[in-house]
C-alpha cells in the first residue's frame, strides 16, 4: 500500500511539473527577480530590498533591518513562478515592509505578553494557544493588507495582478505549502487581489 500511495504522489508532482511547461509559463530566475525590484521602484519610492535565494522552510518571506528589507526565497519556490509572480511576490514581501506589519505584530506581542522585547513576547505568546490567535488574526489581516498595496502598486505599473500566474503564486496547495494558521486562505487573498 505504501508503494502505490509513493506512486500516487510522484505521479500527481509529474503532472503538476507538465501542466506548469504545457501552459507555456516560462520558470522564473534570478534576473527576473532583479527586473521585478528594477519595476517596483518606479511603484515605490525609496525600496530598499535584498533578496537572498536560499533553501528555507517557508517559500518566501521578509525581515525588515536598518540598512533595508531582506527577502529570502526558496530557489525551489522561484522556480515554479514566471515573472509576473516574481513580481507580485517581491511586492506583497516588500509591502510588509513598507506597512510596517513587523513592527506592528513585535509591539501587540509586547503587549499581550507584558514583556519589554518582542522576542521574549513571542517566545512565551507561544506557549498560550489562545493569545497567540490574537496575533495570528492580526497577521491575516496584514497578508491581505500586503496583497492590496501589492495589487495597487502593479496597476500604477500597467500590470494586472488578477492573473493565473499570480494567483498560482499564493496557492498553498499548487505550491505545496502546509496551510498555516497566520495566513489567510486562497479564496480570501484572491478577493482582495481580483477586486474589480
Amino acid at each position: 500500500m505504501l508503494a502505490v500511495g509513493v506512486w500516487i504522489v510522484r505521479f500527481g508532482l509529474i503532472a503538476q511539473f507538465c501542466l506548469f511547461f504545457l501552459s507555456g509559463a516560462q520558470a522564473a530566475t534570478r534576473n527576473d527577480i532583479d527586473d521585478a525590484i528594477g519595476q517596483l521602484v518606479k511603484a515605490v519610492p525609496n525600496m530598499k530590498l535584498e533578496v537572498e535565494l536560499t533553501k528555507t522552510w517557508n517559500r518566501a518571506y521578509v525581515s525588515d533591518r536598518i540598512d533595508g528589507a531582506l527577502l529570502t526565497m526558496d530557489p525551489d519556490f522561484l522556480s515554479r513562478l514566471t515573472p509576473d509572480g516574481v513580481l507580485f511576490v517581491i511586492a506583497h514581501e516588500y509591502a510588509h515592509v513598507h506597512l510596517e506589519h513587523q513592527k506592528k505584530l513585535g509591539a501587540k506581542a509586547m503587549e499581550l505578553a507584558g514583556l519589554p522585547t518582542p522576542d521574549m513576547a513571542f517566545d512565551a505568546i507561544e506557549k498560550n494557544p489562545a493569545t497567540m490567535e490574537k496575533l495570528h488574526a492580526m497577521n491575516r489581516q496584514f497578508e491581505l493588507d500586503a496583497d492590496e498595496a501589492a495589487t495597487k502598486w502593479l496597476a500604477s505599473l500597467g500590470v494586472v495582478a488578477c492573473t493565473e500566474d499570480v494567483l498560482r503564486s499564493i496557492d498553498g496547495a499548487d505550491m505545496m505549502m502546509p496551510v498555516v494558521p497566520s495566513h489567510p486562505g486562497y479564496y480570501s487573498r484572491k478577493q482582495v487581489i481580483c477586486r474589480k
